[in-house]
């Protein structure tokens, strides 16, 4: 192979084990885990392109789905579930074009070999995944190149697509109109751009759906790959290019905006034509699916929620039949963010500053709890008085119940107040609890979950 002749010819650094590995390039920077998650980062921009901007790496990378297993990247590469590294990373510098490789397992029967490579002053970077079938059975799988994209130093963009060859899908910065995603170089099994959490479901599930959402403002994107029966000890090689602060590619569109609330991963349109919200005095909301209800002080009446609306900071919400988008201002400029929230009513709140965080407390009216005793418990006593709100998305939205709060890190959880105490479940990404009764601080990672106790 062209890489591997290239790889020999360079000069080679060992990263040690377990660590991870950077091009140093310009202006792109690329840094990887060894075991198939990417961050890239442009010199003099401190945030990723991939989200979240901080971490190294960001949500991005390779996913696999092999019969009924999942192979995913939404742990945040904490723990890797069921990749194995073997090697690497180990970057070869071979002058303007450098090189990363790695060498991982990905369940019991798959072993990849990536190369990365970038060429300074180019906005692409390319990724080679050399997939080999290691078991003593064929086997068939999909594999897809994911990510949660950071769009221009902000979570949000357009949707894009360029349906000519070589094919280009991802979001579109509005104020430079470069883009950022995916160019085609292996033919795609298929493709998505919309919301990051319907992009990655979908891989998970049944595959990516060809759809670009323009309307989503949180851009995810992927294409995926179809390896029907990889023989024991076959090889395939994918070859992936992202494109980075890239000029559109020749007949790049951004579609128009689904219509209607029945699609999930769509934001309603109009709440882009709002006043933008006021940090601790107002927030901007509108249906994302269902049937939801405010109550804005000093009413006492519940109405439901038609299109789009700016509400003052102490509206209370019933998400109970339905899901609200929720846009709060950052504290940055006129940046805006964007979480949504269902199965609960919560009251809205932002605190003011540098760093605004915006509230949202449970507001559920709860039956009494029994009391402790050290007798034994009524059948009544022993049935649970809870309420609960799900959230989804990413910034400084904080849920917040009786006994603890959980401020996003990450991408989906759940707080329920019990009679025992409040419980944070993380699904996806992480939180972190704030225990009020113990006053301390728990980081709670997707699959994980902390009861605060009364």
């Amino acid at each position: 192979m062209l890489v591997a002749a290239a790889l020999a010819g360079a000069t080679v650094f060992a990263v040690p084990a377990g660590a991870g590995a950077q091009i140093d390039g310009a202006p792109l920077n690329v840094i990887a885990d060894g075991l198939g998650g990417i961050q890239i980062r442009q010199d003099g921009i401190a945030a990723g392109l991939f989200y979240d901007p901080d971490e190294n790496p960001g949500h991005a990378g390779l996913e696999i789905k092999e019969g009924p297993n999942h192979y995913p990247l939404e742990s945040g590469f904490d723990a890797a579930p069921g990749r194995t590294r073997l090697s690497g990373p180990t970057l070869a510098d071979g002058g303007a074009t450098k090189l990363l490789a790695s060498v991982y397992t990905v369940g019991p029967n798959l072993r990849v070999t990536e190369t990365i490579s970038y060429t300074d002053n180019v906005p692409q970077v390319n990724i080679a995944y050399d997939i080999e079938n290691v078991s003593t059975a064929p086997t068939s799988l999909r594999a897809g190149a994911l990510a949660d994209l950071y769009v221009g130093n902000n979570d949000s963009g357009n949707g894009a697509i360029a349906a000519t060859p070589p094919r280009f899908v991802g979001g579109r910065e509005e104020t430079s109109g470069l883009v950022y995603g995916l160019q085609e170089v292996t033919p795609w099994r298929a493709y998505q751009e919309g919301d990051f959490e319907a992009v990655f479901a979908n891989f998970a599930a049944d595959g990516l759906n060809n759809t670009v959402d323009s309307a989503a403002p949180d851009n995810g994107v992927g294409v995926e790959f179809a390896l029907d029966n990889l023989a024991p000890g076959e090889r395939r090689t994918i070859d992936v290019r992202w494109l980075l602060a890239s000029p559109a590619p020749p007949g790049t569109v951004t579609p128009p905006a689904p219509s209607g609330n029945g699609n999930p991963g769509a934001a309603a349109p109009e709440i882009e034509q709002l006043p933008p919200p006021v940090t601790g005095k107002t927030v901007n909301v509108s249906v994302r699916r269902g049937r939801i209800f405010i109550k804005i002080p000093p009413s006492k009446t519940f109405v439901e929620l038609k299109g789009a609306m700016q509400i003052p900071v102490g509206a209370t919400i019933d998400a109970t039949r339905g899901r609200v988008n929720l846009v709060s201002t950052t504290g940055t400029g006129d940046q805006t963010q964007l979480a949504w929230f269902y199965d609960g009513v919560f009251k809205v709140g932002q605190t003011r500053g540098a760093k605004p965080i915006t509230d949202l407390a449970l507001a559920e009216a709860l039956a009494k709890c029994p009391k402790r005793s050290g007798g034994r418990a009524s059948a009544a006593q022993k049935k649970k008085k809870t309420r609960k709100l799900w959230g989804e998305g990413k910034g400084a939205f904080r849920t917040s119940g009786k006994y603890s709060s959980a401020t996003v890190r990450g991408t989906k959880w759940l707080v329920t107040d019990r009679c025992d105490g409040t419980l944070t479940r993380v699904t996806q990404g992480s939180v972190l609890v704030r225990d009020f009764k113990r006053k301390r601080n728990v980081v709670v990672r997707a699959g994980k979950q902390y009861l605060a106790r009364r």
